[in-house]
């Protein structure tokens, strides 16, 4: 089934809401209403989790109701697109959508170095070595964080980020928890977001209904369950950046002529792709495209991209346009797209547009209210 983005219900809503609830008002995105209701409890600790990949479809596959996680989950929200973590993630993090922040995928093509680049890792996309001596996402695309934004209102020590990326030394899910126990017994009220990769790794390996994916997702249940048992006056919201489903991936390699019409190669993601196609063979390509992959994607034009608001709603980023070829390819089964055969093959995949893919649960654990 597929399933588009609906950005009045979705993660960037969540962070629309968090926004609110901390005074920040440069905020033009919807809130999610759930979420606003159990805001205006005024918790002391505002917790936002997000475990990477875990999706409904996913979450539901691996836990019986009974469990923690599902014993407390309120409804489904949307991702953003395309459902991958630099786009969706960058969305929950800034309170910006794609359209405005240009964080759109891994790889993004840069003119101003004419190369692929892989934002996160800050590499080339043709032999994985270091793009630049600056870090070329953050001076091209730079963007303030929804902690700075919350502190800019609420003064220091009002936001903080746990993730392996941020500056705690975080190597587990008890790191995480540990670390946002520590955090709320600090006296400010205050707004944590924490972090964690898994279960998407495990399902990129091994795939959706893997028994190591299983194995994760038990695990973050159980280690959820045991800080919120622990926690005081907290409110903590448990979603996922994107779900996924297993893929089968198929090589631009084996189509020489599509290769033939390309620029440079592919960039964003295998499963979103966008296509830079040489002068005055537009029309040759769509038809070499469909030919090869016409009832897995859904081929769009620049045009119909912003036309149709796929990635989101505000003010466009400049680099937005830069970042979408003259095509983007969005998958419609779960079929991906690689330019050439590598070392690693993902089993499980996201960042298209099917339901398991575009789907997230929003959960919601309230904890003991202080007594005044």
């Amino acid at each position: 089934m597929i399933k588009y983005p609906d950005y009045d219900r979705s993660i960037l809503s969540i962070a629309s809401s968090v926004l609110k609830h901390f005074g920040v008002t440069d905020c033009p995105h919807k809130t999610l209403p759930e979420f606003d209701k159990l805001l205006a409890k005024d918790y002391k600790n505002v917790i936002v989790m997000l475990f990477d990949g875990l999706g409904t479809s996913t979450l539901n596959y691996h836990l019986e109701e009974t469990d923690f996680l599902r014993q407390h989950y309120v409804t489904d929200i949307s991702s953003v697109f395309p459902s991958t973590t630099v786009a969706a993630t960058t969305s929950i993090l800034s309170g910006y959508s794609p359209l405005e922040c240009a964080w759109l995928g891994w790889d993004l093509y840069f003119h101003e170095i004419g190369e692929n680049v892989a934002v996160f890792k800050n590499t080339l996309q043709r032999n994985g070595e270091s793009a630049a001596k600056y870090n070329v996402a953050h001076k091209y695309i730079p963007y303030k964080s929804i902690m700075k934004r919350i502190e800019e209102v609420k003064g220091r020590k009002s936001a903080y980020c746990v993730a392996f990326f941020s500056k705690y030394r975080i190597k587990s899910v008890e790191d995480i928890c540990k670390t946002i126990y520590k955090l709320s017994k600090k006296r400010k009220k205050k707004y944590i977001y924490a972090y964690w990769h898994q279960p998407d790794g495990a399902m990129h390996g091994h795939g959706v209904t893997s028994k190591e994916a299983h194995e994760q997702i038990l695990h973050i249940n159980k280690e959820v369950e045991k800080l919120c048992g622990k926690l005081k006056d907290s409110l903590v919201i448990i979603t996922a950046d994107h779900g996924q489903c297993d893929g089968v991936t198929k090589y631009l390699e084996d189509y020489p002529k599509l290769v033939e019409l390309l620029k440079i190669p592919p960039s964003i993601e295998p499963r979103a792709l966008s296509f830079f196609v040489k002068d005055g063979k537009t029309e040759e390509f769509k038809t070499e495209f469909k030919n090869a992959f016409g009832e897995s994607f859904r081929l769009m034009s620049k045009d119909e991209v912003f036309k149709e608001n796929i990635l989101g709603f505000g003010e466009e980023h400049p680099k937005t346009k830069d970042f979408i070829g003259d095509f983007f390819a969005v998958a419609l089964d779960e079929t991906a797209i690689d330019y050439k055969r590598g070392d690693f093959e993902f089993v499980g995949v996201h960042a298209g547009l099917t339901e398991a893919e575009m789907t997230v649960p929003f959960i919601a654990i309230e904890t003991e209210k202080r007594k005044k």
